[in-house]
């Protein structure tokens, strides 16, 4: 492999970033088959103050694009968006789709598939407490999605909005214990998922069509990734975007140095 520029890493003592981060990038692009697996927000595209503003832009298209066309390559993104956006924006490329954190399913050319989901009351009235906040806390608002909600407060006032994170944890906790339901605390997120939907799903669906000595990549910033990077198949390769805790081994500093290192590995043979 020739000479590629290295993306910013974040410093851990002990050990040279730039080295594992070498490392890593040798390994993708040597590998006879590889697979993609990545996150949206925060990683492909920096965090917006709402996520209708976090589009895509024209040089995120071609990098996919590039990476989707590469021999031996599989793409896959995995977010927490909606499936209806996902298909909006990317339906058109040849890559798979995992939305809702592994709620909704697309292989390319292929429909959408949902996981099971066991109804109950849970949902409603959680519903109801969160619009209960977001009247009282300026600045935030609900998201529905298939599965789960998600009550945003990225554009509130941050000591109010950490304050009723901390509330709303605690109400919650109780109007859903005994549920099928789960809290999901985020970056000026706090998500209601159904328990057992994460990010790990897409791996597990992906593993079944991978042929034998496929090497797998991920690449997340949030808490919504560790599930991500936890079912990844032994030997595989996890990268964490951002400082924050991560059990990913590879650590990269911002969506620039994200985007890099993708770059690096569409320009490979």
């Amino acid at each position: 492999m020739g000479e590629l520029a290295l993306p910013s890493a974040v410093t851990s003592p002990g050990e040279s970033p730039a080295a594992v981060v070498r490392a890593a990038l040798d390994r993708a692009c040597a590998a006879p088959r590889l697979v993609l697996l990545l996150d949206y927000d925060g990683t492909l595209v920096p965090l917006a103050p709402t996520p209708e503003q976090a589009i895509p832009d024209q040089r995120l298209f071609e990098l996919l694009a590039h990476l989707a066309a590469r021999p031996r390559t599989a793409v896959h993104l995995v977010s927490g968006r909606r499936h209806e956006t996902l298909e909006r924006w990317f339906g058109h490329l040849p890559v798979g789709l995992h939305a809702e954190h592994g709620f909704w399913s697309r292989q390319p050319g292929a429909p959408w598939t949902a996981a099971p989901l066991e109804a109950g009351p849970w949902r409603e009235a959680s519903l109801t407490v969160l619009r209960r906040a977001s009247e009282r806390t300026p600045g935030t608002f609900v998201e529905e999605k298939s599965p789960g909600l998600a009550w945003h407060y990225r554009t509130a006032d941050p000591e109010l909005g950490t304050r009723r994170v901390r509330e709303l944890a605690l109400e919650l906790s109780s109007v859903l214990s005994g549920s099928p339901a789960e809290l999901l605390p985020g970056d000026t997120v706090l998500e209601i998922r159904p328990r057992g939907v994460n990010k790990g799903r897409a791996v597990a669906l992906v593993s079944l069509a991978a042929e034998p000595g496929t090497l797998f990549l991920a690449m997340g910033d949030d808490r919504t990734d560790e599930d991500l990077f936890a079912a990844l198949p032994e030997g595989s390769l996890a990268v964490h975007v951002g400082a924050s805790p991560s059990r990913a081994p590879i650590r990269i500093a911002d969506v620039a140095a994200a985007r890099a290192m993708l770059e690096a590995v569409a320009a490979s043979p």
